[in-house]
């Protein structure tokens, strides 16, 4: 399914929706307009959809940057900010990054660009006929290959997934150039679809034949266009030079580094292709280059890795982006079906140990007030408080990664429990027929009826409508009924035990359905990750469960905390790890099944997190990027903050800047999104009635 485009009366305009990934957004123009489909190898950058219409000014709703092409292709200009331009009459290709879609604009006319407040206006000073195209985000394996059971099939298969590449310049830092690698099954024999082709790139990873050494590298290998084979020795052979990979920091953390370092210094050489923006990261590290971006960018994929590899690692690691997945699989056979969907994240990938064991806390007195998992107040002694058998969960070594998956045995303190079949079913989503969320809300529990507040937050976004149903003391079977139901995200609110969910009836235990429908779900109860790993099991996509005992004042914080993020277009796994600022006892809650999903799309593509913090002269204002899947890392995202100029790359800390009160308020005014201020997590509309009134 295609995007599509509706035409909108009073206010005039087009609503633009992808079906695929339940995005939408609304353009706005001077007159009435009837879209007629058009042709989409007309723009410079492909498009999916496209349509005629006519009109003398074209209005987006909310600040963009507008980048121009001509018929040539060559990047012609920009205009960024709250910069007004004013552009000659010619053919233009016109690029506005709108977050959800990419959306395109061709014209034979002289136009201008101007802002009022959150409002980007193109006018054409006259009525001009122009064509607008969107391209979807979503991205899909174009189709399997089947491997036996030799390691050498796993090889040879995860060797191809650089098939999915668009490019081998340096654009292939973008994620739109990338593409989803091809699926991996297990069957009797190697067979691959003959358009599988791996790219020329002279490139080859020589390793042992050994399946952790293959998850290890296999995002490198993807992302290099590279070539693996069996080896005595670990090494990276470029066109004939061979560079070893087991290093004085081990054979993961090189392979790690290496990674980041290539990516990174993509990111600065595109900067000489396409996209000729200023980006911050290239100012950085321009001067201590050993090559010449210009140079570079035209030279083959063997000139420029080896080029790269000329820069020292202390070069470029400070000024890495926060890297958005670090993936924890088990070395087992069964897990190469996950190797195309970490890779496709450029992920990290470790090799668990075995001698991993948690770390478990007891609930301070002063915050045990009552626990979920008992109808009643209970005291924090060692027999109440810890009742939860740990021989099934795990303590992964600490990530600096913003996510962190766990593919293996039992469930990991701080990370997303998934399997292979979690990633599956992120492919098979349907697309969706209706534009609003359905969100059942069900609480079990008189006394957290306070959590209710939730119902406000995830009704605050303009862009979509939301279904919300809430539920009082359900029956075992009626709430059978509702995880039986078609419902976008399910918010339990009550106490959870070995036997289930508590009911007004007794307890319901989700492991006796066949069937769940509920796409994605918080389940706000003491210890509910196994019955939440029923749901998943059972065709969840994915949710956020607890590990341990929590007590109700923390668990009401998360919950109002998370509402909001997911409201926002933060992931599961990105939106808990905001909101565990609000609790010392975040850690008790981990994702599981499928930590990406989305139950909304940012309105600015790039959801931000932002620290606040007061000075003699004002405020430092911090402002940290958490990348999904449709614009996971390497995708640029503009600060629309004083007077800045520049792109930043999205991932982790953006920057930080010296700012007013009214400076925050201008920014704060664009969109509401979440501020940790005085060691506390609060929002930006919230400041803005109190600290910034």
């Amino acid at each position: 399914m295609r995007p599509e485009f509706t035409p909108l009366v009073d206010p005039d305009g087009l609503l633009v929706r992808d079906p695929i990934e339940n995005a939408q957004f609304e353009l706005y123009t001077d007159r009435v307009v009837d879209p007629v489909e058009a042709d989409t190898e007309q723009f410079v950058l492909p498009v999916d959809s496209a349509v005629t219409v006519t009109a003398g000014e074209l209005e987006i709703p909310r600040l963009v940057n507008v980048f121009l092409w001509d018929d040539t292709g060559t990047m012609v200009g920009e205009s960024v900010n709250q910069q007004h331009t004013e552009h000659p009459s010619k053919w233009y290709s016109l690029d506005l990054p709108l977050g959800p879609m990419k959306l395109q604009l061709v014209v034979e006319s002289g136009f201008s660009v101007r802002r009022s407040e959150n409002t980007t206006h193109v006018d054409f000073g006259g009525v001009a006929t122009f064509q607008l195209g969107v391209r979807s985000h979503h991205e899909s394996p174009a189709g399997s290959i089947t491997i036996g059971d030799s390691i050498e099939d796993a090889m040879h298969a995860v060797a191809l997934s650089s098939s999915a590449l668009k490019t081998t310049s340096p654009e292939r830092s973008f994620p739109t150039l990338r593409g989803h690698p091809p699926l991996v099954e297990r069957g009797d024999t190697f067979d691959a679809p003959d358009a599988f082709e791996r790219p020329d790139t002279d490139v080859t990873i020589e390793i042992p034949r050994d399946y952790g050494d293959l998850f290890r590298v296999s995002s490198l290998a993807y992302y290099l266009g590279a070539d693996i084979r069996p080896g005595e020795e670990r090494v990276l052979d470029v066109d004939g030079h061979r560079y070893g990979l087991d290093t004085e920091r081990g054979f993961e953390a090189e392979v790690s580094k290496l990674l980041k370092h290539v990516f990174f210094l993509d990111c600065v050489t595109r900067t000489e292709g396409f996209y000729q923006v200023d980006l911050h990261e290239r100012e950085a590290v321009e001067d201590a280059l050993s090559f010449d971006p210009a140079v570079v960018y035209d030279a083959s994929s063997a000139e420029r890795l080896r080029a790269y590899l000329d820069v020292p690692y202390e070069v470029t690691m400070p000024h890495v982006p926060q890297w958005k997945l670090t993936a924890d699989i088990e070395a087992d056979p069964d897990h190469v079906e996950a190797v195309p969907f970490v890779a496709n994240e450029l992920a990290t990938v470790r090799i668990p140990q075995d001698d991993e064991e948690p770390t478990v806390h007891e609930e301070p007195e002063e915050l045990t007030e009552f626990y979920r998992a008992d109808g009643q107040t209970v005291r924090s002694s060692p027999e109440a408080a810890s009742p939860t058998d740990w021989s099934n969960v795990v303590k992964p070594e600490e990530t600096d990664a913003i996510e962190h998956t766990w593919v293996a045995e039992g469930f990991p303190l701080g990370a997303t429990k998934t399997r292979v079949e979690s990633y599956r079913r992120r492919l098979e989503r349907p697309a969706r027929e209706q534009g609003s969320i359905s969100i059942d809300i069900v609480c079990n529990e008189d006394e957290m009826n306070e959590e209710d507040i939730v119902e406000q937050f995830y009704g605050t976004r303009d862009i979509f409508e939301f279904d919300i149903t809430v539920h009082y003391d359900l029956t075992g079977e009626e709430f059978a009924d509702v995880l039986r139901s078609d419902t976008d995200f399910l918010h339990y609110i009550g106490h959870v035990d070995r036997g289930g969910f508590q009911c007004s009836d007794g307890m319901f235990d989700a492991r006796t359905l066949e069937e769940v429908n509920v796409d994605a779900f918080l389940l706000n109860a003491c210890k509910s990750y196994e019955q939440g790993d029923a749901l998943v099991e059972r065709g969840s996509y994915g949710g956020i469960v607890t590990l341990a005992n929590i007590s109700n004042d923390p668990a009401v914080r998360i919950g109002r905390a998370l509402a909001r993020l997911l409201n926002s277009g933060f992931t599961l796994q990105a939106g808990l790890s905001v909101a565990r600022n609000v609790t010392l006892f975040g850690s008790k809650y981990i994702t599981i099944g499928d930590g990406t999903l989305q139950l909304v799309q940012s309105k600015d593509g790039t959801p931000v997190a932002t620290e606040l913090t007061e000075t003699a002269d004002g405020y430092e204002f911090t402002i940290r990027g958490y990348p999904t899947p449709r614009s996971s890392i390497g995708s640029l995202y503009f600060p629309h903050i004083k007077e800045n100029t520049k792109q930043y790359l999205n991932s982790g800390v953006i920057d930080t800047f010296d700012v007013t009160a009214s400076d925050l308020r201008e920014f704060f005014n664009r969109g509401v999104v979440p501020v940790l201020f005085d060691g506390e997590l609060t929002w930006s509309d919230e400041l803005l009635q109190n600290e910034l009134d």
